[in-house]
């Protein structure tokens, strides 16, 4: 059996020992938070009367929006986000009050005490209709190159319809939460469960009106984040905060599930209108669309979302003529925030349907239609936004996937399986990405590291990457491990701390080990520089000899004589040489111009490919993945094992949401799918009974990490071809092309088998 774990400080997870949040030791005097919602999605806050709530046995504090000594804002970039509520509520689930209890139970009822009178007002839940009315959060984003119109005219076909995309819930396993406790000095002390700690010292500061460094944030590891932990973890950070600062006692507030899902923000839907022109021979002549994005009721992230969605309505297809306008419609619903792929995936599964499209139009294999509107090395290699596609292994990738997947003689056998069965219908679909690593907001990319060398010859190190399930701990370990040659074991990684690593950014976009690996690797170096020239003058090696391995120094011509590493340190240090470094790190020759769409925003591209094959039962919608091959392009590897594990990882939810999770509210703006009982995740029988993932090799990347490329979000795009197998075996039903909105859940599959055929 293939070893999956590959080093001990991922037993914790393994054994469920790990500690989280909720877990951690409470302190003395500790308060539970609690916060009392808006029960409407959209209305008027007349009158709030909390006098007989605050008689309840064990409440300390109930506060509103007057009781903040700041600024009653927590928006990350638009100041449009309330902490509290204050004159108006935009959604059901906005926090209203917060209470501080001994425990939930009493918070909850005093909760039950609270009088408040709202004028209930019309909600606004569809984007179309924000849009109509022009309720947008900020100015639409527009792209374009090349003209459109010529692009149209010239084509033999065009293909044009709607697609409606489906949110997603993050479902982390552990929901939000923040401990505060005050200092004797007057600061605080917050442990939070974040991807983004200085993002919650900042808010923490502005909403208490204290400076950033009275607000110490410590992030142990988290229990998984998505991106639902970016922003919107400042909400507990803030509220436990503002109600240990009152009580003068630290507080803890842990939502439960429902609250979590109701509360917080979720993927974006969209609602997509598009035109497509192309050749007789496939090739695509000009591309244009209308996303309209249904944003919530404020702006948190989502300009930076929609920008990346933008920056991949190509995904891996040169397009000569491009135009796309982008929509940020106000709806009443939580503000929908960051989820693994940023706005990426709901481009990437518009162009991938009209692939689908253009080759069931000309009868030819959607695998050669890909392949003929590939980005090439030459004329064909320039983004809509002007960034060059370099180290372009499309093609290769493809090729490779085909012989290994046994594509042509599987594509046979679905045919003859779909011959002969009526209501049982096989589909494949090939999936590839192209995905922009680094942050669209340019300053965002850099990362910092300290690491300390002790005289036993270990090793700490204090970076600002948050540890959250995707074995970000373990590749720093293996970075400092490879450039130091130190044991693994030697080597701690100190929790994430504001007040040790300030001004992080967050750990997200796939940049984690990028950004914090080359920090480290840089301390390192010089670290390994300072101590190589002393072991010169110590040990008589010369420079361009010395070996670093396995926790031990010696000179390669002289590889019987070793030096343990813990003698090297403890001579350093007598011979007063710092055995400490820091490090800064920001991503070299990005940038990019938001007003004109234009530059070069991601320091590199990840590709990679899947083709998945499904069994659908037209009568009940019941699916199955029969097979799914992956290949894709990790470079050199920091530690497959991981690697592998996040593909699998983000491919499932990939598939989660394209087919079983659905977000329904009803008339009033009431989240119905608000815990596992109504919003169905994948379960283990839902995976690929077959599944098949491979790295491609030898393409490593000189400007990585040791060679590696980021591993976190593009995968997830490999999802998008279970559903496309769905579209393809109903179109195998149909026997005509079909239109499939996401998720494609089993009563989709249904509605649209029985729109477009006959069950009979």
């Amino acid at each position: 059996m293939e070893e999956i774990m590959t080093d001990k400080g991922l037993e914790t997870h393994v054994r469920g020992t790990t500690l989280f949040l909720d877990d951690l030791d409470k302190p003395h005097n500790l308060l539970c938070g609690f916060v009392f919602p808006s029960p409407v999605a959209h209305g008027i806050i007349h009158e709030i009367d909390i006098t007989e709530a605050l008689q309840c046995p064990g409440v300390h504090a109930i506060l509103s929006a007057k009781d903040i000594p700041g600024v009653n804002s927590m928006g990350p970039v638009a100041e449009d986000e309330p902490v509290l509520a204050a004159g108006k509520v935009e959604y059901a689930g906005q926090a209203v009050l917060l209470v501080a209890a001994d425990n939930r139970a009493c918070a909850k009822k005093a909760m039950e005490k609270v009088k408040i009178r709202i004028e209930a007002l019309p909600p606004v839940l569809d984007p179309q209709v924000a849009f109509e009315s022009r309720d947008f959060l900020f100015n639409p984003l527009h792209m374009e190159r090349g003209d459109t119109g010529s692009g149209f005219a010239s084509a033999d076909h065009t293909v044009e319809g709607k697609l409606e995309i489906g949110g997603q819930e993050h479902f982390y396993l552990e929901t939000q939460g923040s401990l505060a406790l005050p200092l004797p000095d007057g600061s605080l002390r917050i442990t939070s469960g974040t991807q983004d700690p200085t993002a919650n010292q900042l808010a923490v500061a502005k909403v208490l009106n204290i400076e950033a460094s009275k607000v110490e944030v410590t992030v142990h590891v988290i229990g998984g984040g998505f991106g639902g932990k970016e922003t919107q973890s400042t909400w507990c950070a803030v509220w436990s905060a503002l109600l240990a600062t009152a009580c003068n006692r630290p507080v803890r507030m842990v939502l439960d599930r429902r609250e979590d899902m109701v509360f917080t923000g979720k993927r974006h839907p969209a609602v997509v209108y598009y035109k497509a022109g192309y050749t007789n021979e496939g090739l695509l002549t000009a591309y244009s669309s209308r996303f309209l994005f249904d944003c919530g009721y404020c702006s948190d992230l989502s300009y930076a979302i929609l920008e990346r969605c933008m920056l991949h309505l190509d995904n891996a297809y040169y397009i000569p003529a491009i135009q796309s306008d982008i929509y940020p419609c106000k709806t009443n619903k939580a503000s929908n925030t960051a989820l693994r792929g940023f706005g990426a995936p709901q481009a990437i599964a518009v162009i991938e349907h009209i692939m689908e499209e253009v080759a069931a139009a000309l009868e030819l294999d959607p695998a050669l239609v890909r392949q003929r509107n590939f980005y090439a090395k030459k004329g064909r290699n320039v983004t809509p936004y002007g960034q060059v596609v370099k180290e372009n292994v499309l093609e290769a990738i493809l090729n490779q996937l085909l012989t290994s997947s046994d594509y042509e003689k599987r594509k046979q056998a679905a045919a003859d399986f779909n011959r002969i069965n009526k209501f049982t219908k096989r589909g494949l679909a090939l999936v590839p990405v192209k995905f922009g690593i680094s942050y669209t907001t340019t300053f965002l990319n850099q990362g910092a590291a300290l690491v300390n060398l002790y005289k036993d010859g270990s090793m700490t190190i204090h970076q600002g990457g948050v540890e959250m399930g995707q074995g970000l701990y373990d590749k720093m370990k293996t970075v400092a491990s490879r450039e130091f040659g130190l044991k693994k074991e030697a080597i701690r990684i100190y929790p994430v701390n504001t007040m040790v690593i300030p001004n992080t950014s967050a750990t997200a976009a796939s940049t984690g080990s990028d950004l914090n690996g080359h920090a480290i690797k840089k301390a390192i170096d010089r670290l390994k520089k300072r101590l190589n020239d002393f072991i010169v003058t110590t040990y008589n090696i010369p420079l361009r000899s010395i070996v670093w391995e396995n926790s031990l120094v010696y000179d390669k011509n002289k590889p019987d004589i070793k030096y343990p590493l813990h003698d090297l340190v403890q001579k350093a240090h007598r011979a007063q040489i710092s055995l400490s470094e820091q490090a800064f790190y920001k991503t070299p020759g990005i940038f990019f111009d938001k007003a004109t769409c234009k530059g070069k925003p991601f320091y590199y591209y990840v590709t990679g490919m899947a083709l998945t094959e499904v069994e659908v039962n037209m009568l009940t919608g019941a699916f199955r993945i029969v097979r799914t091959d992956i290949l894709h392009d990790v470079g050199d590897s920091l530690d497959w094992a991981i690697d592998k594990g996040q593909i699998a990882g983000a491919f499932v939810q990939g598939m989660g949401w394209v087919t079983l999770e659905e977000l329904i509210h009803n008339n009033r703006g009431i989240l119905l799918t608000s815990g596992p009982d109504t919003y169905k995740i994948p379960g283990i029988a839902d995976i690929p009974e077959d599944f098949r993932i491979h790295p491609f090799p030898g393409n490593p990347f000189k400007g990585g990490i040791l060679g590696s490329r980021a591993i976190g979000e593009p995968p997830l795009i490999y999802g998008l071809s279970v559903w496309l197998a769905i579209k393809n075996a109903l179109s195998a039903y149909a026997g005509r092309p079909v239109i499939l909105d996401i998720p494609a859940t089993k009563e989709r599959i249904v509605m649209c088998a029985s729109a477009y055929g006959k069950l009979v």
